[in-house]
């Protein structure tokens, strides 16, 4: 199934993860941490600005740690169910589709809607931490990130090998790190201007809605090799 498509959907999908409402609205916070201090002394100290964006780099390494290694799980449970490996590719590309389908708006569910919350006081931030709370928050957004990951990991569970199940993973992980990096990077002007972003969220919601009905029906029919770049 590995091409070049399905890391393009991966990247996507990263990229889209970061415009989610478990992760955009809520990067104040998340800097705050990884810096041990709050926006404002953000903002005028140059030094904790740059321990904040190495933290920052350690959060990602931490997401992508975590991702994966779900994509080399995935991978373990298909090779170990490959005697049903078609009735998961066709249960898979159903789920997907119904992923694109609240993606795109035709229903609601609180499932989806939520987060796990996570509390550190008297945090004191450093690289090792950073990451270990990078690996956290995933757990956390994975209630509100769950059509959006599951995409992925179906197709990364039927890639050729590990390697290539764990690099599409590695892909997603890249496709949040961009936009989140730049964020911590050029962070007084995404505080005035994460806002306006954000209102594109829907924009973007449906694209990745639509995109991921086509995975779902092309799973299903077992016809994503018909996009292979020769």
């Amino acid at each position: 199934m590995g091409n070049e498509l399905t890391f393009w959907v991966a990247i996507f999908n990263g990229f889209l993860s970061f415009f989610t409402p478990c992760v955009l609205p809520l990067l104040p916070l998340y800097f705050s941490y990884l810096a041990g201090t709050t926006i404002t002394d953000l903002e005028k100290n140059k030094n904790i600005r740059r321990i904040m964006i190495i933290n920052s780099i350690a959060f990602v390494l931490g997401l992508s740690i975590l991702n994966i290694t779900l994509g080399f799980g995935a991978k373990v449970i298909n090779n170990t169910l490959i005697t049903y490996q078609d009735y998961i590719r066709k249960a898979g590309g159903i789920l997907i589709i119904i992923f694109g389908l609240y993606f795109i708006g035709v229903f609601k569910t609180k499932l989806f809607n939520k987060e796990k919350k996570y509390q550190y006081k008297n945090y004191s931030p450093s690289f090792i931490k950073s990451l270990l709370l990078g690996i956290t928050f995933s757990f956390g957004w994975t209630p509100c990130n769950g059509p959006i990951i599951g995409t992925i990991l179906f197709l990364a569970s039927f890639e050729k090998n590990y390697l290539k199940a764990g690099g599409m993973m590695l892909v997603y992980s890249i496709g949040f790190a961009i936009p989140f990096l730049i964020s911590a990077l050029l962070l007084g002007k995404f505080i005035n201007n994460y806002k306006k972003i954000y209102k594109y969220f829907d924009k973007i919601k449906l694209v990745a809605g639509v995109l991921m009905i086509i995975m779902g029906i092309m799973l299903y029919t077992n016809t994503l090799s018909l996009l292979v770049v020769k």
